[in-house]
């Protein structure tokens, strides 16, 4: 069983689903479950919670698959308390924080690196002020808290980073289309992905990622895949729910043959990829600089 925080559809989610559909077909029986917190209201939440708990009872799963914070804080003791094998990816919190016993449960944890890709950025664009927008979600901040360790400004290679959590879409347009006045150079995107509008309807978050790209007067960038194309991101340093899904397939196929999940230690996601989209870099007349291309790293380029 697979127990997904998110949305059927969600990039994020289709990237790791495919890759442990593609890496255990004919050997497992799937089901696959949607909690889609960022879209439903806490009620409907609980209300979904309930059915897959009913589902988990039902079905008595020999392993399951937890994906992203909110899941793993919702099943992580309910299912180590019926004794199932649990295996996780994309967490950015403390394990400690969502299950008593952390020794069973094991799995991938999620670390996009924002330093890493203000360095980057730095040679891409030169030194600066750059301000990183992530909606103020159980995601972002857990994400802030574990990763940069509370830290809401960040200084590297000569570039200064701020970190801005948005409550809603409205505050988060003033600050895109304000970023020049404000002094930023650029703007780099984390989590966009639970606003919603004046009558409480989510707001899809390709319209805010879309939104942003069109209506912001500086460079926009991102720490995940799933932000960058023609009409969205120009690029970064990101993560990839298929890169997670190929660390958590690793440890799924050493669960299924035998191996107990106390003696499997959880892994970090490998390090990200530089990924560009070539529409958007012609339209900000962006150039990948020597420094980048002639060290080897992974670069890919997407139409």
């Amino acid at each position: 069983m697979v127990i997904n925080s998110y949305n059927k559809g969600f990039n994020w989610v289709e990237g790791h689903n495919g890759v442990l559909r593609r890496g255990l077909a004919g050997q497992v029986d799937f089901s696959f479950y949607y909690l889609d917190y960022k879209r439903l209201s806490k009620k409907d939440c609980d209300l979904r919670g309930a059915e897959v708990r009913s589902a988990v009872d039902r079905e008595k799963p020999d392993l399951v698959v937890v994906t992203d914070d909110y899941a793993l804080k919702t099943f992580g003791q309910f299912l180590v308390d019926r004794g199932i094998p649990v295996v996780f990816l994309g967490i950015n919190g403390n394990a400690r924080g969502y299950v008593d016993n952390i020794h069973k449960i094991t799995g991938v944890f999620e670390r996009p690196l924002v330093k890493r890709s203000v360095a980057y950025l730095a040679e891409i664009i030169g030194p600066g002020k750059y301000i990183v927008l992530m909606d103020d979600s159980l995601s972002a901040r857990v994400f802030v808290r574990e990763s940069l360790h509370g830290q809401m400004n960040l200084a590297v290679a000569g570039a200064r980073a701020r970190i801005k959590l948005v409550k809603n879409f409205n505050d988060w347009k003033e600050m895109v289309k304000n970023a020049r006045k404000d002094g930023y150079s650029c703007i780099l995107v984390g989590t966009y992905h639970v606003f919603r509008d004046d009558q409480g309807r989510h707001i899809s978050s390709i319209d805010v990622i879309k939104w942003t790209s069109r209506h912001a007067p500086v460079p926009v960038f991102g720490l995940w895949d799933l932000s960058v194309g023609k009409g969205m991101a120009i690029g970064g340093y990101v993560v990839s729910g298929v890169a997670q899904g190929r660390e958590a397939l690793k440890i799924v196929k050493k669960v299924l043959a035998g191996e107990k999940v106390e003696n499997i230690q959880p892994v970090i996601g490998k390090n990200g990829v530089l990924l560009f989209s070539s529409p958007e870099m012609k339209r900000w007349n962006i150039s990948l600089p020597q420094s980048l291309t002639s060290k080897g790293f992974l670069i890919k380029i997407i139409r």
